[in-house]
């Protein structure tokens, strides 16, 4: 009897011990199985310089808080990607970049979109692009653009968030007769309010500072730039640009020597001119806001403001 019983223990823990491995075993397989991806979205630019500094320092914080996840790159220009191509560079679009995830069995994707604010461009091809692939994975979420909510309905204030970080790398000596003047984008097609709700915050935390678009449907437009400048009474300008990559706007548009850039405009009018040709992706504590943003959307905080979530 007492055999008979310490052979039925010893099956049952033979038993106990290969179920464990099992199910740990499985447990792992499970774990390696469930690939996650954070793919990291911008305009794309084709200054080599601009996109290490810009671009590619924003998908390096990005791996460095985010190790568990594979980072991957896309750009939503099309015309930057294709020259690009040109000079054997390959960049892939948002569409692509999902594609082949979905493919290579990717469970979980975070899309980070580097985009200033919610315009356009980032409804049409990053927002419209992830609705497409709603259905192919377990998860799937966006991480919102830089400027996005204001604080209310216990959302952050992306705006005031911004103008702190932007505050890094405007000059350390604020002075009345003198002014930085940052030049956005816009919307081609429609009133991005994004703009004047980041004024606001920079007014309200006294830096002189005046924030322009280069989208000439959209405002504020350089005129409004100008009017500002003359009811101040600057004498000073220091041109910024507030786009992550200093590309052809800055460089060109911005602080251009052709008669139509905002510097030679300004110059002709009798201003003191300055440039500081760096995008936003060179600040660190830009940086750090869309690391947080990620983090947001690995967690479905305010997820009920991204219609694109699942």
């Amino acid at each position: 009897m007492k055999n008979s019983m310490k052979l039925s223990l010893s099956i049952l823990l033979i038993c106990t011990v290969l179920l464990g491995i099992g199910v740990f075993g499985a447990q792992k397989v499970e774990a390696a199985d469930y690939k996650k991806a954070i793919v990291v979205v911008s305009f794309g630019t084709t200054f080599d310089d601009s996109r290490e500094l810009c671009i590619e320092s924003v998908e390096n914080k990005i791996k460095e808080n985010f190790p568990e996840y594979d980072v991957h790159r896309a750009f939503t220009s099309k015309i930057v990607m294709q020259r690009l191509a040109e000079r054997k560079i390959q960049v892939d679009s948002l569409d692509q970049v999902l594609a082949k995830l979905q493919k290579e069995g990717y469970k979980e994707v975070i899309v980070q979109t580097t985009h200033l604010t919610p315009g356009e461009e980032y409804e049409n091809k990053v927002v419209a692009v992830v609705h497409k692939y709603g259905k192919a994975f377990n998860k799937i979420a966006i991480g919102r653009p830089l400027l996005t909510f204001d604080g209310q309905n216990g959302t952050p204030n992306d705006f005031a968030i911004a103008a702190a970080a932007l505050k890094k790398q405007m000059p350390m000596l604020q002075l009345n007769d003198r002014t930085v003047v940052f030049m956005g984008h816009g919307s081609p097609h429609k009133h991005n309010v994004a703009y004047a709700k980041l004024q606001e915050q920079l007014d309200c935390a006294g830096f002189s500072a005046t924030v322009g678009v280069v989208e000439e449907s959209d405002t504020p437009s350089f005129d409004d730039v100008k009017t500002r400048l003359k009811e101040q009474g600057v004498k000073r300008v220091l041109l910024m640009p507030l786009m992550l990559v200093a590309g052809d706007h800055a460089n060109n548009d911005m602080a251009g020597d052709e008669e139509d850039s905002w510097k030679s405009q300004l110059i002709a009018e009798g201003y003191q001119v300055s440039t500081y040709l760096h995008g936003l992706g060179e600040n660190s504590a830009i940086q750090d806001i869309y690391v947080q943003h990620v983090r947001d959307a690995i967690w479905g905080l305010y997820k009920a403001k991204h219609s694109s979530d699942k």
